[in-house]
């Protein structure tokens, strides 16, 4: 199966751009165009590994992002934002616009290599009701 990578932008020539680079190496990209769109991209799609754009979505990919870095389901997902992050976020990696094809791939390779599988938490299931059981009233041969 190939591994998930989620990718954040609202530039659309970008993401399509970036997408094509991503499936042609063997990935399979996950896209979101907002922030919203990216958090229930994190719980239903368990990426292992997240692309931001932090000025995506009026700077709230760039809240997203820090989101990630401080929940303790997420905080080990590698995170690389596109374009510059002030003040930059700890544990994450940064790639200068417009993006080199070649060193995105370097830096996914990279990273995920060192994580190995992400697991996500999702959220819980809820407790499913069971009947209780009626002993049945047996004899024992006499």
């Amino acid at each position: 199966m190939a591994r998930r990578i989620l990718l954040v932008d609202a530039d659309i020539a970008e993401i399509s751009a970036v997408k094509r680079v991503l499936a042609k190496a063997g990935y399979q990209p996950i896209l979101a165009t907002n922030a919203a769109d990216a958090a229930v991209a994190v719980t239903h799609d368990s990426p292992e590994l997240a692309l931001i754009a932090p000025s995506c979505d009026s700077g709230q990919a760039l809240a997203f992002g820090q989101k990630l870095r401080t929940d303790e389901p997420t905080a080990m997902l590698p995170l690389i934002f596109l374009g510059e992050v002030s003040p930059k976020v700890e544990g994450t990696r940064q790639l200068p616009r417009p993006i080199d094809p070649a060193l995105l791939l370097q830096e996914i390779d990279a990273l995920l290599r060192s994580a190995g599988p992400i697991p996500i938490a999702k959220a819980p299931e809820a407790p499913k009701k069971v009947a209780p059981v009626k002993e049945a009233a047996t004899k024992s041969p006499e």
